[in-house]
């Protein structure tokens, strides 16, 4: 007699290793969830689906998680500059716009194909954003890479692809291209991280549909699944410590100590010893070979 899956609803609690902490959290099996109105599923069954697309307070918290997660598990690397001396890199953020006789179709098809250059030449993983100007509503992209590409790099690739788009370029007073069109910003710091990533990566926008989608990212960032383990299993001693020594936000459903298992070696050995190979993987899956070297 063939085996049937269980109907018979199951609630427990688990926990996960993530780059922001630990999270107890409950779960649900085999229980009936209804659909929300505004659901994926929901709108594509829909004749009339919205005009525009929105990214939401759930939305724009991925995507800020997307951030934190690839910045913490990018690796460092030093670099030496004429200009600025050595370095520390990590991760940069870079905004690309376009001319303003530049079509949203040409700008759209042009973006796509930087995408396939970073991912496929420059070996970046990479976090992006659409975004419409306050000002003109002029199309322009916000990312966050992984891997360190010279400004001139930048700006030559981005041209060479509006261009192949039929876009006409302008030039300065002095008959030369113009190269106010992107930019790069290096963060020093973790806060500085986070202070890109509130003010460019995660604002909630409303765009047209015809834009397509509004954020997105590199599939690997996906296929580093956290460290998943039933609560029962974790040591209750260790966990009490790190409560003792981290901000704990309590809900109905889950528990988040807010600490960095990295740091977490003198109180929580065990927890911190599997935090740590997590780690080490992501890291490694991650942070791929440098392509350009800074001079």
């Amino acid at each position: 007699m063939r085996n049937r899956r269980s109907t018979v609803p199951v609630v427990y609690w688990a926990a996960k290793l993530s780059h922001s902490g630990l999270s107890e959290y409950k779960v649900f099996e085999n229980c009936d969830r209804k659909y929300h109105k505004n659901s994926l599923a929901n709108l594509l069954k829909s004749d009339q689906a919205p005009p525009t697309r929105n990214l939401s307070s759930a939305q724009s918290r991925r995507v800020k998680s997307y951030c934190a997660k690839l910045a913490y598990y990018s690796a460092t690397r030093e670099f030496v500059s004429k200009r600025s001396g050595k370095y520390n890199f990590r991760v940069a953020f870079l905004t690309l716009t376009a001319p303003a006789s530049a079509e949203t179709s040409q700008i759209l098809s042009a973006f796509e194909h930087f995408l396939d250059y970073l991912r496929r030449t420059a070996n970046c993983v990479y976090v992006w954003k659409k975004e419409l100007g306050d000002v003109g509503g002029h199309l322009h992209f916000h990312l966050l890479v992984n891997n360190f590409i010279p400004y001139y790099i930048v700006e030559w690739k981005w041209r060479r692809l509006l261009i192949a788009e039929g876009v006409e370029w302008p030039y300065n007073e002095k008959g030369k291209p113009t190269t106010s069109h992107y930019r790069i910003e290096i963060p020093r710091n973790r806060k500085q991280v986070a202070h890109y990533v509130a003010k460019y990566m995660s604002k909630a926008h409303e765009l047209p549909k015809e834009l397509g989608f509004i954020a997105g990212h590199s599939a690997v960032l996906d296929e580093c699944k956290e460290l998943r383990e039933i609560m029962d299993d974790m040591p209750a001693d260790e966990l009490v410590e790190l409560m003792k020594h981290a901000k704990v936000l309590r809900g109905e459903y889950i528990v988040h100590i807010c600490i960095d298992l990295l740091k977490c070696g003198k109180w929580a050995p065990r927890i911190h010893a599997l935090f740590e190979e997590q780690y080490v993987d992501f890291s490694e899956r991650i942070t791929l070979p440098q392509k350009f070297f800074d001079c």
